[in-house]
């Protein structure tokens, strides 16, 4: 064997083992993103956000949040982790009803937040609800929930299994209602 021919080898040999190298350190690429890719992940975060919205030129809600995170770019999907305080105007700039809790999300698509954790609503009529859980749907412009609720006004203190409510917390309706509350006679 000649020096030539012995290069020539060795430098087939070189390659030779580059390809079965590289051949065998083939990865699935979907593996590789279930690892990698999280549907989780925030898209978008923002820290000491206060967004206003309003109407006809009119503030009709005001929503303050130490922290938001957007989770869902196609739906608009928002995550409020450590919680968020909101304010309901009416057309001459009072607030009607205020809003706080632990803990929130928001989905833009169908208009729904849902508040979660020392959940704290009142009117300006004094009334005030307290739950774990809470839907405000924008679109019907109702608050629900099917859980526990205290609600504390002028007339006593009403306990419930639920409630249906608009959304300014104005006309409300406790599901299997019990406790102590001052009743006119008419």
């Amino acid at each position: 064997m000649t020096i030539g021919t012995h290069i020539t080898f060795a430098k087939a040999l070189f390659v030779g083992a580059l390809v079965f190298i590289f051949a065998s350190c083939q990865n699935n690429m979907q593996e590789v993103n279930a690892l990698t890719v999280k549907n989780d992940s925030a898209q978008m975060i923002g820290l000491d956000v206060e967004l206003t919205r309003s109407i006809k030129g009119y503030i009709n809600v005001r929503m303050k949040a130490k922290k938001v995170r957007q989770l869902n770019a196609e739906d608009n999907v928002f995550e409020f982790p450590e919680g968020i305080e909101m304010e309901m105007y009416d057309t001459l700039g009072h607030i009607t009803s205020q809003m706080s809790a632990e803990y929130s999300t928001y989905n833009d698509k169908d208009g729904i937040w849902e508040a979660k954790s020392n959940v704290d609503v009142s009117n300006d009529k004094g009334d005030r609800l307290n739950t774990e859980y809470l839907i405000w749907n924008r679109g019907k412009g109702t608050i629900e929930t099917n859980q526990f609720v205290k609600i504390t006004s002028k007339d006593g203190v009403i306990y419930g299994d639920g409630l249906v409510s608009d959304q300014n917390f104005d006309n409300w309706e406790v599901i299997n209602g019990r406790g102590v509350f001052d009743v006119e006679n008419e």
